[in-house]
């Protein structure tokens, strides 16, 4: 059961939940909304070290902006 981070493309919020299965609605913690974008966090998409965001030369070093959702080619 993973936890995945999502963005409302209503109200901007920014949180994390659990997601029991692929089939599962997600709404907004704050206003409700089906409306959300998953973010790419380093942690959801890392097998390497602490070090840098995928674990080797030459990523960026980790956390990559702390969010997971800063960086344009992402978005």
């Amino acid at each position: 059961m993973p936890i995945y981070e999502f963005r409302c493309s209503d109200c901007q919020q920014q949180f994390e939940t659990l997601v029991r299965n692929s089939s599962e609605s997600v709404s907004c913690k704050q206003c409700g909304s089906l409306n959300l974008k998953k973010l790419i966090s380093a942690h959801s998409i890392t097998s390497g070290s602490l070090e840098t965001a995928c674990g080797t030369a030459p990523c960026s070093p980790a956390p990559v902006c702390g969010s997971g959702g800063c960086c344009p080619a992402f978005e």
